[in-house]
């Protein structure tokens, strides 16, 4: 198969996640933080030294500001809802996944928040009146740092930077992001992120990193193997947010695959991605009937193309890939509210294309020829 759906989840893995995984159901199977004989004290180390990677990925120091989940969904949830108070005012963007906006959603008819959206047009954020909605006092600001739909790179530390000038805090949705662009926990109050896509790891896998001037309410009270004598959540991090047993195979994974991500160097990663993202953009161009709905520009591109055709419907296009075993994602990508504000909802959102670190451009060249062959 030529996989070519990283926006959704990353395949292949990192080398030797698979093995971590498998290693550690078979050889230490042991939960971690709660007993002291020796493969119990292997899962610890394990939780200690991903949570440290992860710190060295983000640039902090304080590694038990970082919380595990099993996902970004969970993450955002955690976030939203251990934040928001009723009549809570919320700034985001018109680019969310449903992982944000169905929470607000609900936090809506729940607590009668409301929530007003960044004015972006043709890739331009409209600075003057953002500073407006800003100067408004929201209470939070919520943001994507890029598209799952079209992979719209959004200028997310320069609105970070700005919302905080307001003491407005910011919570970034890393997910389409974290592993091969920068991501500063310095600029952020919250940032949310998966294991499994740009990171490289095990599904299942996730976290959110909270800073110090953050108080978050616990989601999920529970066991945590630490002050087991009282009936009450620890109140200090990162137990407040880690009830319950982790997902330790798939964290022994993840720490493989951190290791691997800061060895190669995020840059390089990056660079790949670009490289193969605009090699298919380019082959789009020269199609006629092809309509691109994602930036073409790199500074603005997080390596996600989607388009539609005007002679073929996109469902028909994703079967003739899928004959071809070439896997691709059609449909609304969980995102209709990007959909509506790219002009892509009415005809069932696009054909989505997202290159990853192990693709070639021998595999973007045979995606760009069956296109070819089907719209001539």
């Amino acid at each position: 198969m030529i996989y070519l759906d990283n926006a959704a989840t990353s395949f292949p893995k990192a080398p030797g996640v698979a093995d971590a995984v498998s290693r550690f159901i078979t050889d230490i199977g042991a939960n971690a933080g709660r007993s002291s004989y020796s493969t119990a004290r292997q899962s610890s180390r394990i939780i200690y030294q991903t949570r440290m990677l992860l710190a060295k990925l983000l640039n902090t120091d304080n590694s038990s500001n970082i919380c595990f989940t099993m996902n970004t969904t969970q993450a955002l949830n955690i976030a939203l809802k251990g934040i928001v108070k009723p009549g809570f005012k919320v700034l985001t963007s018109p680019y969310e996944h449903n992982s944000v906006m169905r929470p607000l959603r609900q936090l809506e008819s729940q607590m009668n928040i409301s929530i007003d959206f960044i004015k972006i047009n043709n890739y331009e954020i409209n600075w003057q009146h953002l500073k407006k909605q800003l100067e408004q006092k929201p209470d939070l600001l919520i943001i994507t740092a890029a598209s799952n739909v079209n992979g719209y790179l959004l200028p997310y530390n320069k609105i970070a930077r700005m919302a905080h000038q307001y003491d407005i805090p910011v919570i970034l949705d890393a997910a389409q992001v974290l592993g091969s662009n920068p991501v500063d926990a310095k600029d952020f109050d919250i940032i949310c992120f998966p294991g499994h896509k740009g990171l490289l790891g095990p599904m299942g896998t996730g976290g959110l990193y909270v800073s110090d001037s953050i108080s978050l309410q616990s989601l999920m009270p529970g066991g945590t193997g630490s002050r087991s004598s009282s009936e009450y959540q620890p109140d200090d991090m990162p137990d407040l947010l880690e009830g319950g047993t982790p997902n330790l195979p798939g964290l022994a994974g993840l720490q493989v695959s951190l290791q691997f991500l800061l060895d190669t160097g995020i840059e390089t990663i990056a660079a790949r991605k670009l490289l193969l993202t605009s090699q298919f953009l380019q082959e789009l161009a020269e199609i006629e009937g092809i309509i691109i709905h994602s930036p073409i520009s790199p500074y603005l591109q997080a390596g996600v193309v989607s388009f539609t055709s005007l002679s073929c419907s996109i469902s028909d296009l994703a079967w003739e890939f899928d004959r071809a075993n070439i896997a691709c994602r059609m449909g609304m990508h969980c995102a209709p509210a990007a959909h509506k504000h790219l002009g892509t909802y009415e005809v069932g959102g696009t054909l989505r294309f997202s290159p990853g670190y192990f693709n070639t451009p021998a595999d973007i060249e045979s995606a760009a020829k069956l296109l070819k062959g089907m719209n001539k």
